[in-house]
Order: structure tokens, then C-alpha cells, then sequence
């Protein structure tokens, strides 16, 4: 992978887990989903412009973020959690690399209750 991939991980036995889950694992584009818009800030530019995770999943439902978190827990893999990417503060952004779990395909309401969706 990339020079902050994780050191001894098995990618692909790690991938094979999540057989039916979107992986992305293409450079550019776990880069650019590797960030939101912290280069808005002069004070977070610096300390997050050269941090990436190493793959992109995409779950569709929660039995799958289930599974990812489950396989990141077994392979030991930091798991950053990422919605649309607006955000400027560097929330999404993984400082170790790692499986960045990308939700937008989760763009559903299943149920709403008072105060709870």
C-alpha cells in the first residue's frame, strides 16, 4: 500500500471478509476520501495534509458496518468513520491509516420515533 499503510496487514484476507461490500481501494481515490475541508484552516493544514487511510468500504446497511467493524477489530485496522465529507474541522480524516468506512450509501430513514431517527 501507501508509506502510511499499516505495517503486516493482509489486505487481501482482510478484503476477502467483506466479500460483497463495496471496497475501493484505488490511490486516488482513497485520497481524496481521505479528507474533508480542513485545508480551510491555516492551523489543521499542516498537521493532516499528509494524512490518508489505506482502503475506502462503502457499506449499504448496518449488518455491513457490523461486518467492517468486526474485520478491523480481528486484523487490529484503526476504522475512520466518514459521512459526506463537508465537514472543515479534519473529523474524517485517519491519522494512522487504516479503513476508512465511508456511509454515503446509507442515505435512508428506516424509522423515526420522537426524537430518534
Amino acid at each position: 500500500m501507501t508509506a502510511t499503510a499499516i505495517q503486516s496487514i493482509d489486505w487481501d484476507a482482510f478484503s476477502s471478509e467483506l466479500s460483497g461490500i463495496e471496497i475501493i481501494s484505488d490511490r486516488a481515490q482513497v485520497v481524496k476520501l481521505s479528507h474533508d475541508y480542513y485545508h480551510f484552516s491555516p492551523v489543521l493544514q499542516p498537521l493532516l495534509s499528509d494524512k490518508t487511510g489505506d482502503l475506502v468500504v462503502r457499506p449499504a446497511s448496518e449488518a455491513e458496518v457490523l461486518r467492517i467493524a468486526a474485520a478491523c477489530v480481528k486484523f487490529k485496522i484503526p476504522l475512520t468513520v466518514r459521512g459526506a465529507g463537508t465537514g472543515n474541522y479534519g473529523q474524517c480524516i485517519p491519522l494512522k491509516g487504516g479503513v476508512i468506512l465511508d456511509t454515503s450509501k446509507m442515505n435512508s430513514i428506516r424509522w423515526i420515533k420522537p426524537g430518534l431517527a
